[in-house]
């Protein structure tokens, strides 16, 4: 006989991230049994997955975007001085190295008052972490792919200064919430 899944009540903060996500003509999906919405999205340069997590106890909504590359315990200590460098300019969120699995991951949080979450800063994360996450997947993609002579003469710091891999900047938002 199949046990079926307890049906799992939203809690406020949750329901404003699946309306943020309405409103926002999003496509997502929820992980059963979690306050988590999954979403692809496609960026400039890539394509990513997003997980949107509500945590009622604490009032917080938490968005990671999983990059498509593997990282190889090779690149491991580079990857992570990449990384470390790029967090340095970032006033939202952080990128994080899985070790174990090699993946890439942007991740923003943000505690909401008591009185309730705003749908503008929901949307305000989801669309810095697809944006974060595609503007550094073609540094991420040229370290992964450079021989071992060329990593060797390669100044990181300047390399993170190249333009020319740069996402076009948009020249206004898909849709903003009122």
């Amino acid at each position: 006989m199949k046990k079926e899944s307890p049906v799992l009540s939203n809690s406020p903060l949750f329901q404003t991230v699946e309306d943020t996500f309405k409103r926002m003509g999003w496509a997502g999906h929820r992980v059963e049994g979690r306050e988590v919405l999954e979403a692809d999205f496609e960026a400039h340069h890539t394509r990513l997955r997003l997980h949107v997590q509500a945590f009622a106890e604490v009032n917080a909504v938490c968005v990671g975007a999983t990059l498509g590359h593997t990282v190889p315990g090779s690149r491991a200590g580079l990857i992570s001085e990449m990384l470390m460098r790029t967090n340095l300019e970032l006033t939202v969120g952080a990128f994080e190295l899985d070790y174990d699995a090699g993946r890439v991951i942007f991740r923003a949080t943000n505690i909401f008052p008591p009185q309730g979450a705003d749908a503008r800063i929901i949307a305000s994360l989801v669309h810095s972490a697809v944006a974060e996450s595609d503007r550094l997947t073609p540094f991420l993609t040229l370290l992964l792919r450079m021989e071992p002579e060329e990593l060797g003469r390669l100044n990181l710091k300047l390399f993170l200064q190249r333009e020319d891999l740069l996402p076009p900047v948009p020249e206004a938002p898909d849709q903003v919430l009122p």
